[in-house]
């Protein structure tokens, strides 16, 4: 008879045990199988150890391939932000998406070319007087009065330490050995990420073809990319990119009209101030302002330093501290509402994280691609339905 309800399908009896989900296991729930169960449990162990381990190393290879993965997300950003003129020119001067999409790219690089040529001047001579710059600052009695002040406190903690820990015994043959520190300089926290000059100018190369094909391409690698999945998720993919296109032109653009006017505005303070190199510090003031949260401090470091060494009063070196301020405040408070609005919808714990992680990674490229970056993962997350509730606790 067993034999017989096996071959016709009839399951096997089940144990109380069984049913209880075993020994020390609360019940299964109503109409679930044991053993489905469990395999279903295993199933998820193992996709989200999938998961994981595929995070893990995408993050190791941004890491160690820093310099390929910013040339291509920089690109991407340049032609979302042009992505506006390509379709000016192909409603209004009626043309096609590659001849739009050449007439944008050069006339972009020929302002960015007549923005060097601007600023050539004043950045080759401060670059050429930044040795003499760096040692001025060294030399200012503040600047020795504080350091002074540090280097005594180190040696307080040090002189404790060895009074506190036991006397290390040396090891033999190591008595006269000299310890090597590495040390890293500010240039080379900065441009960490994109290497040395050669790769630096390698990757620039790039970013105009790169941007050329995005924009000439775009309807036919959104199709292609929608193809990648199958077709009940189509649908959801396409909503997913149109939504991500949007935010992201909003934040560019944004972003580029109130550095450009920031600009401007701190280029006509210190020429009025009569500061060094006034359109250099001026146009990075500008760019660096719009960094959330650090933007304040970055923007103010570097005309203080070079006050700080050019002014014999202090008046200047006010006047510079409360402009920047000011400007500051106007555009987090008036400009970036109005011009970015919501913009990425990042909650501030996610914003500081994004900073600090890839600006930690990618040095200073990491801080103005890190919230776009995060914004983006926010976007896709929160339009798949398994990770909905992660989506929602990035945004604000």
């Amino acid at each position: 008879m067993p034999h017989n309800e096996e071959k016709k399908g009839v399951p096997p009896p089940v144990s109380p045990a069984e049913k209880a989900g075993g020994s020390g296991f609360p019940p299964l729930p109503p109409g679930v199988v044991p053993g489905h169960f469990i395999r279903r449990r295993s199933d998820r162990a193992v996709l989200g150890s999938l998961v994981v381990l595929a995070i893990l190393g995408l993050l190791t290879l941004s890491y160690f391939a820093a310099s390929v993965f910013i040339t291509i997300l920089s690109s991407i950003l340049v032609a979302l932000a042009l992505e506006p003129p390509v379709l000016l020119l192909q409603n209004r001067a009626r043309l096609g998406r590659n001849s739009s999409s050449v007439i944008v790219v050069f006339l972009a690089i020929g302002m960015l070319y007549g923005l060097l040529y601007l600023a050539y001047g004043s950045a080759y001579q401060l670059f050429s007087d930044l040795p003499l710059l760096i040692e001025q600052v060294r030399n200012a009695p503040l600047v020795q009065r504080i350091t002074g002040q540090i280097h005594g406190l180190t040696e307080t903690l040090q002189e404790a330490g060895r009074t506190i820990a036991p006397p290390a015994q040396a090891l033999p043959g190591k008595e006269g050995a000299i310890i090597l520190r590495d040390t890293t300089s500010w240039a080379d926290a900065i441009l960490r990420g994109l290497g040395s000059l050669t790769t630096i100018l390698f990757s620039l190369s790039f970013i105009p073809f790169l941007v050329f094909f995005l924009l000439a391409e775009k309807e036919h690698l959104i199709r292609r990319t929608r193809n990648l999945f199958p077709g009940e998720h189509q649908e959801t993919v396409s909503v997913t990119i149109v939504v991500i296109e949007k935010m992201l032109q909003k934040f560019i653009t944004g972003n580029a009209v109130v550095a450009g006017i920031l600009g401007v505005a701190t280029t006509f303070v210190f020429l009025l101030v009569g500061l060094p190199y006034w359109i250099v510090l001026g146009i990075v003031c500008g760019v660096v302002s719009t960094i959330p949260y650090l933007g304040l401090v970055l923007a103010l470091l570097p005309p203080l330093v070079v006050g700080l060494v050019t002014f014999d009063s202090g008046t200047p070196i006010i006047v510079i501290a409360a402009a920047v301020t000011a400007l500051h405040v106007i555009a987090a408070n008036l400009l970036i509402p109005k011009l970015v609005g919501k913009g990425v919808q990042l909650n501030p714990v996610a914003s500081t994280v994004s900073i600090m992680f890839f600006g930690w990674m990618w040095g200073g490229m990491g801080l103005i691609l890190g919230i776009p970056i995060v914004a983006v993962l926010k976007c896709v997350l929160e339009n798949m339905e398994p990770t909905r509730k992660l989506g929602l606790w990035l945004g604000d």
